[in-house]
């Protein structure tokens, strides 16, 4: 298979909660790719995943602001609009986006002439409407170019029309799971061609590192609506009142920190939740695997978004930590109830505690999910196959 030159296109590069981009990246890399990124900016996280500092790849940062608009009469500008008069994109997007997008656009073109190899595919993460530049760029340069349409972005407060227009005039629009391809098709209507590729790790990084820790109960997720902290945390409260010592680790950031930590206080559990924020890889490995359960409550928020498959969960599972979530999205993709985990409605922190409850005492359930929840995401969502069907996809468009 010959080597391919593939140019990222991303919202933040790199950023913890995206490792599913960087470990597509870093795989990719490792086989002997050419790999380029070309990002709208840089989140400046003090912690990055090792598979960062393994890599040597360029990294473009978008450098646009109103000032640069006079770019906009510039010849690559002009032909990258005209592209588009008569095929309803002025319709769809404001005046704001769509000189936002020509810009970019133009930027990345002039990236593409910059590197020393030839870009055979672009492939951006995320449909939203600032990939409509990768369209402009992959257009002008007469290369192809597609889009993984992951959750936020499809899910929450949905923008259908605009959605539509960025997947159908991709070459190929890649999902995380089977839902997301129904979704696509049967509530936005997109007509593309679509390929499930899981979001996923690599499974040998998370093998089990450290003992487990009696009553240790994890979460890792960013701290936001759709992930369900506010069921967790009832639940962890319900099992402390039923009399167990639990201790209860929450890693991740986000907006809900405040008011999680204000209805931890209000449970009067603060001496049983620890949130940790932000870890390093190692510690995030020795946490997963010292943990007795982990446990991942989505549900779906009240704008309509959700997760779809977890990439957190891949990794609880890789560690053999036996795991629950809830029935919401693609996570019965990933889990089959009473198999390789276990599976509660969501936004039901009864239900929730009652399972947390029966693996807690009995040992043997919990190490017999753990053990084929290891086998599972080893069968069927390594990266290595991930990588193989992705590859397939670019190579059937170049």
């Amino acid at each position: 298979m010959s080597r391919l030159g593939v140019l990222y296109y991303t919202g933040s590069f790199p950023k913890l909660s995206e490792s599913f981009i960087l470990n597509e990246i870093s795989e990719l890399y490792n086989r002997g790719h050419n790999i380029a990124v070309f990002a709208h900016n840089d989140p400046e996280e003090n912690i990055t995943h090792e598979e960062y500092e393994d890599i040597d790849v360029p990294v473009y940062y978008v450098n646009a602001s109103y000032a640069d608009f006079p770019q906009l009469l510039s010849k690559k500008s002009a032909q990258m609009a005209l592209n588009y008069v008569a095929d309803g994109f002025f319709n769809h997007f404001s005046a704001k986006q769509i000189g936002h997008n020509l810009l970019s656009g133009k930027q990345c073109a002039e990236y593409i002439e910059s590197l020393n190899f030839d870009v055979d595919v672009i492939t951006a993460h995320f449909a939203t409407p600032t990939r409509i530049a990768a369209i402009f760029a992959a257009q002008y340069h007469n290369i192809p170019c597609t889009v993984t349409a992951h959750a936020s972005e499809i899910f929450a407060s949905p923008n259908i029309p605009q959605i539509k227009y960025i997947c159908d005039n991709m070459d190929h629009i890649v999902v995380p799971s089977k839902y997301n391809r129904d979704y696509l098709c049967e509530e936005i209507g997109v007509n593309n061609d679509i390929t499930v590729v899981p979001a996923t790790t690599k499974i040998e990084k998370f093998e089990p590192s450290a003992p487990t820790v009696k009553n240790r109960v994890l979460t890792v997720a960013r701290l936001v609506e759709k992930k369900g902290h506010k069921y967790g945390i009832e639940a962890i409260r319900d099992l402390i009142e039923w009399g167990y010592d639990i201790e209860y680790h929450i890693i991740g950031t986000g907006g809900m920190k405040s008011q999680l930590r204000q209805q931890v206080n209000e449970h009067n559990i603060e001496n049983h939740v620890n949130f940790l924020g932000h870890v390093s890889d190692k510690r995030l490995q020795r946490e997963l695997s010292e943990a007795s359960v982990f446990v991942l409550p989505c549900i779906i928020a009240e704008n309509g978004d959700r997760d779809a498959m977890p990439v957190a969960l891949k990794e609880a599972m890789a560690s053999e930590t036996a795991c629950i979530s809830t029935t919401v999205s693609a996570v019965p993709e990933l889990i089959t109830d009473g198999h390789d985990g276990l599976l509660v409605p969501e936004k039901d922190s009864d239900r929730l505690a009652s399972a947390i409850q029966a693996l807690l005492d009995n040992p043997d359930e919990r190490e017999s999910l753990a053990k084929n929840g290891y086998i599972t995401v080893n069968n069927t969502f390594d990266i290595s196959e991930s990588i193989d069907t992705l590859i397939e996809v670019f190579e059937s468009i170049r």
